[in-house]
């Protein structure tokens, strides 16, 4: 069978008198597009992700060759503050994404104006030049990804690279190589779910589909040989910001011996991934979804950085639309001899990260022990797919009037990275010879707190006999996520290996 092209491999279309946006937030249920007259419109699609990742690229250069094309006047500075003041735009709406380098491209070109030209009719056909020689360069990147794949290929990735999986799967084809894809849902906007694994399945590429809190449960078995993830920004130094929850992905990559590929742009400017801005979004994105709350207590409070930071010393390769790099290959391209690498200010400690269901008598054990830990609240993730945090821990800890910050279990690793959680607490469902059991996560999270020094204290839980409207990955909060096609992985109980807890870099506590 013939890979199917994917939708979103160009999801931004030029038309007369404007452009078309593919509304992403309406996938898989339906393939419609915003029509774009006004450059407004265009923002507003950026800044409620109606449009992401290769389709922000799109609607940025369409926006600037849009007000280019509709310019009148004769002088060529109003037209380029114009297109300045557009990038600004483009740059509050979402702070974390490279708009002002590509803003950088229309300076160029205002910079090389030819003579005796109309400015913007010239600007606007140099705009729409470049959105489709970088369209042509993603082919090729996906031809350079497929070839260094192992056969079969069996990858793991996160969140949407906006079709260019498909077009990999594509070129393993016709390289004769078996290529398959686990997908991660990837929370709050489950972009894995509604866009990675539809459009693959759509393409007829076999996908399955796994919780966030799955990844490093599906490389202890295994089961993955190659992990690929885009990025919103590269820096010069290797590193990457992508999608929150690509840093954790990186770091299991790195425990288990498996290579960590990322589809980068040029770096510019940009010297190490520290220096730049990570965008947290509303809470409400994380607390609701088709517009009921997740918790009903408004006491709730929520995080959502939506990117995170992954260093060069955890990517094998950068794939480019240029070249393919090994992190030491891009600094040698890229940065200044004369760079120092400095590492980012950690921030205080301030969470205690709870992973399982507490009986219901030690609720007040961990909210004594924030005093006791110098710590000011207790950190919750969903615990998918049964959202065990949202269901279970967190009403318990608010009945009592406890400080409870809810998180995506995805984002435990940039928390854990900014030094913003002092200890977790893992409550486990068995034990014995081989380490304690518990639900899907606890493996992440003790890698995770291994990883970067955290203590922990080993509980037991109490069996949970209530029952939740999601038992699998195919439905969040009742309704069905997963798209036709694609294979639902069961979920597993962890077992988390004792030497892990040796390894730990601070003492363990543990109480059996």
């Amino acid at each position: 069978m013939t890979a199917a092209h994917s939708p979103l491999f160009e999801p931004v279309f030029w038309e007369q008198n404007g452009f078309r946006i593919l509304d992403e937030i309406l996938l898989p249920e339906r393939i419609e597009y915003i029509s774009v007259k006004h450059a407004w419109q265009a923002l507003d699609a950026v800044h409620d992700m109606r449009t992401r990742a290769f389709g922000q690229v799109l609607t940025f250069l369409y926006s600037g060759a849009l007000i280019a094309e509709n310019y009148q006047g004769k002088e060529v500075e109003p037209l380029r503050h114009s297109v300045r003041r557009l990038t600004q735009q483009f740059c509050q709406a979402r702070p974390t994404f490279d708009f002002r380098g590509l803003g950088q491209y229309f300076e160029d070109w205002f910079d090389k104006l030819p003579e005796d030209v109309n400015a913007g009719e010239w600007i606007t056909s140099q705009a729409r030049d470049l959105a489709a020689q970088i369209v042509c360069a993603r082919v090729r990147r996906a031809k350079r990804t497929a070839e260094i794949l192992p056969d079969p290929a069996r990858v793991l990735t996160h969140c949407n690279v906006s079709g260019e999986l498909v077009a990999v799967a594509q070129h393993c084809q016709s390289l004769g190589k078996e290529f398959a894809v686990i997908a991660t849902e990837t929370r709050p906007y489950l972009q894995g779910a509604r866009l990675t694994a539809w459009e693959l399945a759509r393409a007829g590429v076999a996908v399955s589909l796994i919780p966030d809190c799955a990844i490093a449960q599906v490389m202890a078995k295994g089961e993955v040989n190659a992990v690929i993830v885009g990025s919103d920004r590269a820096a010069q130094n290797g590193d990457i910001i992508n999608k929150v929850g690509t840093y954790p992905l990186a770091l299991m990559a790195k425990e288990y011996d498996i290579p960590f590929h990322a589809l980068i742009q040029d770096p510019r400017s940009l010297t190490r991934g520290s220096d730049v801005p990570i965008e947290e979004r509303p809470a409400s994105e994380l607390l609701t979804f088709h517009g009921q709350r997740l918790i009903a207590d408004d006491k709730i409070a929520s995080r959502y950085p939506a990117f995170d930071v992954t260093p060069a010393a955890l990517i094998t390769h950068l794939i480019g639309f240029d070249d393919l790099y090994t992190p030491e290959s891009f600094r040698r391209k890229h940065q200044p001899q004369n760079i120092t690498e400095t590492r980012p200010a950690k921030r205080d400690s301030k969470y205690l990260l709870i992973y399982g269901v507490p009986p219901q008598n030690q609720y007040d054990y961990l909210i004594s022990a924030l005093k006791a830990e110098q710590a000011n609240c207790l950190l919750v993730p969903e615990m998918r797919p049964q959202l065990w945090g949202v269901h279970a821990v967190a009403p318990a800890l608010l009945r009592r009037n406890a400080p409870t910050t809810l998180i995506s279990d995805n984002m435990m690793g940039t928390l854990f990275a900014q030094g913003e959680i002092r200890k977790l607490y893992l409550y486990y469902s068995g034990l014995d010879e081989q380490g304690p059991s518990g639900i899907c996560g606890s493996l992440l999270s003790v890698r995770l707190a291994q990883n970067h020094g955290v203590a922990i204290e080993l509980l037991a839980s109490e069996p949970q006999t209530d029952l939740t409207v999601d038992s699998d990955v195919s439905t969040f909060m009742g309704t069905g996520i997963c798209p036709t096609g694609v294979f639902i992985r069961p979920v597993e109980t962890e077992v988390v290996p004792w030497a892990l807890f040796k390894e730990s870099k601070r003492t363990t506590d543990a109480k059996v």
